[in-house]
């Protein structure tokens, strides 16, 4: 098994949005598929949070749309979605405020929030943990997956990239009741490799433009890190050799993340430098002008790990919240519940069960009234 990847120094070109270009267009002939025949094209950045140094850059959207465009693809047939964290923020909350729902609006392309549906139940064939997902509409119905990631070090996975950008393909509040999946750093590991595995077997069609150009590092990522210029772009259609390109560009064993690992151990993708043609700029040249890249300690994150998977979740678990006077008594909300956690009787409001819930908040999204938020659980959650 071997795969192409290409890295492209961004200040060879004029712009950012053109560097873009020029990488997807070095690795064509890797394509198995072809834009032309596609009805649904979606693009899934990361809009982690509403901080531009924690998302995919305007410039990458801008510049994998332009490409688009010059296949001639209907942008109709375009959309863009994702689902943040557990924030309180949709995907287009984070997209308006970063620029990139301007960017999409330019290029006619529609703005979708995974929350909007209701999940579709998935089996995971072959997991080690996490054996079912429910995984958003958008993903499941496209033709051709664009993934967005941006290179960040994440205290509880070591790194976030390529591969754990599929990790919001879960709606947001289920992300949290995941991780209780994985209770140590390895565990972790290996549930965000079996959400991987999902997209490996059931998304074939896949492109992967990867932000190297500013990248974040330190304890504190992925949300609050500090930012390190590379100055460089990788794109290719395996997740798996092109996060191992990265750590080799940044001087991390792969040894040291866990998710990665894993996946290299369980054949989802190319794992070996020998088994990878890079196009453009070589690795080696990328290895010289790019500094190291400082990831958390393995005790650090050990110890956030087992801190997610005991306390955080219960104190951070988001719950519906009713605001009576706002609700209409329709029992829309338990019609579209996927985990049957509100009772409704003709007449009377919704009764929320927190033992059942499981943290998705479609029924605050498909709310007619608007007459339910979410809220976290606080203190009280340790008690649940």
């Amino acid at each position: 098994m071997s795969t192409k990847i290409s890295i492209v120094n961004v200040k060879d070109y004029d712009s950012i949005s053109q560097a873009v270009v020029e990488a997807i267009k070095l690795i064509e002939a890797d394509f198995h598929f072809q834009f032309s025949n596609s009805n649904q094209i979606l693009l899934k950045p990361n809009l982690l949070t509403k901080k531009k140094d924690a998302c995919t850059q305007t410039s990458f959207v801008e510049g994998v749309l332009s490409y688009l465009n010059e296949k001639n693809i209907s942008m109709s047939n375009v959309t863009l979605g994702d689902s943040p964290g557990q924030t309180g923020y949709t995907a287009s909350d984070v997209a308006k405020e970063i620029g990139i729902l301007e960017i999409c609006e330019n290029h006619g392309v529609k703005v979708v929030d995974f929350e909007s549906d209701v999940p579709m139940i998935e089996q995971i064939e072959g997991a080690l943990r996490l054996k079912e997902i429910r995984a958003a509409k958008a993903v499941k119905d496209c033709d051709i997956l664009i993934s967005l990631p941006r290179l960040k070090s994440h205290i509880e996975a070591t790194m976030t990239g390529a591969m754990k950008n599929y990790w919001g393909i879960i709606q947001g509040g289920l992300k949290a009741q995941y991780h209780l999946f994985g209770k140590t750093a390895e565990q972790f590991g290996e549930v965000l490799t079996d959400n991987f595995s999902w997209i490996v077997k059931n998304k074939l069609n896949r492109l992967i433009v990867y932000d190297l150009q500013e990248i974040m590092q330190g304890r504190f990522g992925p949300g609050g890190g500090s930012m390190k210029q590379w100055d460089l772009i990788l794109a290719g259609t395996d997740e798996v050799a092109l996060d191992v390109v990265a750590l080799e560009i940044g001087k991390v064993k792969i040894k040291n993340v866990p998710h990665v690992k894993n996946a290299i151990e369980r054949n989802l993708g190319v794992g070996t430098l020998e088994n990878i043609e890079i196009l453009g700029m070589s690795l080696e040249d990328a290895k010289k002008r790019t500094p190291k890249f400082k990831v958390p300690g393995k005790k650090f994150t050990h110890f956030i790990a087992y801190m997610s998977g005991h306390m955080a979740y219960k104190i951070m678990k988001q719950m519906p919240n009713l605001i009576k006077n706002k609700c209409a008594k329709c029992g829309q909300c338990a019609e579209i519940c996927p985990a049957k956690a509100i009772e409704f009787i003709e007449g009377n409001y919704p009764v929320f069960s927190r033992k059942s819930c499981i943290s998705c908040l479609c029924c605050a999204e498909m709310c007619p009234e608007s007459a339910i938020k979410a809220k976290s659980r606080g203190i009280g959650g340790l008690f649940d």
